[in-house]
């Protein structure tokens, strides 16, 4: 009876999800929509709700607030070329549409997205201290091989919890040091469908229930721990640096049905463990005072970021060019309101904007995510929209 109700609840919203996967990590990483629209995370800038992610020492500049029920839809890849053959098949036969030329060509070297995050999201920053409980949904649509196919549909509960502490400085320097340590957990549910795109059409025609729990499944469960320094001087210019898991490890129980997994007839034997390669990061944050335009642009700040520094000896195997490492972003209020944002992550440009409105934001972002490690090689743009409650 357990086994079923995780089931239910990890496949409680894939039917909002069929057509796409984050191409953010998948791990215990959680996407921010204002990181997105700034070129990336970038961990000197302490501020808001998302500091609890980024780098927990800048807990220590955030004021206390409370975030509940955001709701943030992310889709990637040729989305919109997707769903213009899905309304095609819905006003006919959808198995001839996927097996026309055309979207045959497309699913050759497809990678789409769309996840979910929420609605069950709720945590506190601040004054030090912060914590989360989210979960997300997402499914993954790529070809393997040279004419394979695969969709992985997720369902994901993550947990954090973050605590910094100020570093006592001369009054004479006027600056501020803080140090932060950050604990993370996930449990994850993958169902996987594979086929040929020759057989991609009448898999589509008979896809029911039955479809899932005959397919593959996997439960991934994983703990984490983050470190962070942050230091601002005259709340001007800030330098952090974070250690991202430095200390992490993940078990994979793989099942070859997910039906097995329901009703308790299968053994997924040992589990697979795995350690995620650490990441070291530099950021830098300059907030220039603009005198008398503060009355119309507010809280302007310039970043940049250094990622993943040492993984030419930390994860050799998955080594990334160097221009993929910088984040650069800029962001400014204006009339206290309607935050702009642009940025350069992964060599690609992204963009955004919030409207704050009380207790309630409303935002959008576009950016670029490289999925190769070489700049251009793979590009696949993102759009992100989201909903948030906050006091």
């Amino acid at each position: 009876m357990p086994r079923r109700v995780v089931a239910l609840i990890l496949m409680s919203l894939v039917p909002l999800t069929v057509f796409a996967e984050s191409v953010e990590s998948r791990g215990m990483s959680v996407p921010s929509l204002r990181d997105a629209a700034l070129g990336g995370e970038h961990v000197a800038f302490a501020d808001g709700f998302e500091t609890l992610f980024s780098n927990p020492a800048g807990l220590v500049h955030v004021d206390p607030q409370f975030s509940f029920i955001p709701l943030t839809v992310r889709l990637a890849g040729p989305v919109f070329s997707l769903s213009s053959a899905i309304a095609q098949g819905i006003g006919g036969d959808l198995a001839t549409v996927l097996a026309s030329p055309s979207v045959q060509d497309l699913l050759r070297s497809i990678y789409a997205n769309l996840s979910l995050t929420g609605p069950l999201y709720f945590g506190y920053a601040g004054s030090g201290k912060g914590f989360a409980v989210l979960n997300e949904s997402d499914a993954l649509f790529q070809n393997v091989g040279t004419a394979g196919f695969e969709a992985r549909l997720s369902q994901r509960l993550l947990v954090v919890a973050g605590y910094g502490l100020v570093i006592p400085l001369p009054d004479s320097w006027e600056s501020s040091l803080s140090a932060g340590l950050g604990l993370k957990g996930f449990v994850r549910g993958d169902v996987i469908v594979r086929t040929s795109l020759l057989e991609l059409p009448a898999l589509v025609d008979s896809a029911g229930f039955d479809l899932l729990t005959s397919s593959p499944f996997e439960l991934i469960s994983g703990i984490g721990i983050d470190a962070g320094l942050s230091y601002q001087w005259r709340g001007t210019i800030g330098v952090a640096v974070t250690a991202e898991n430095l200390y992490a490890s993940s078990a994979t129980l793989s099942y070859d049905q997910l039906g097995e997994f329901l009703d308790s007839s299968g053994d997924a034997g040992l589990p697979a463990y795995s350690t995620p390669a650490r990441e070291v990061t530099l950021g830098f944050a300059y907030t220039p005072s603009l005198g008398a335009f503060e009355r119309y642009v507010q809280n302007l700040i310039v970043l940049i970021d250094y990622r993943d520094i040492f993984d030419f000896w930390m994860d050799p195997a998955n080594t990334e060019n160097i221009i993929l490492k910088f984040g650069l972003g800029v962001e400014a209020t204006l009339l206290e309101v309607l935050a702009l944002r642009v940025g350069l992550g992964d060599g690609l440009f992204a963009a955004g904007l919030a409207l704050n409105l009380a207790s309630v934001t409303l935002s959008a972002a576009m950016h670029g995510s490289e999925l190769s490690a070489e700049p251009g090689l793979r590009p696949v743009y993102n759009l992100v929209l989201g909903l948030e409650f906050r006091r």
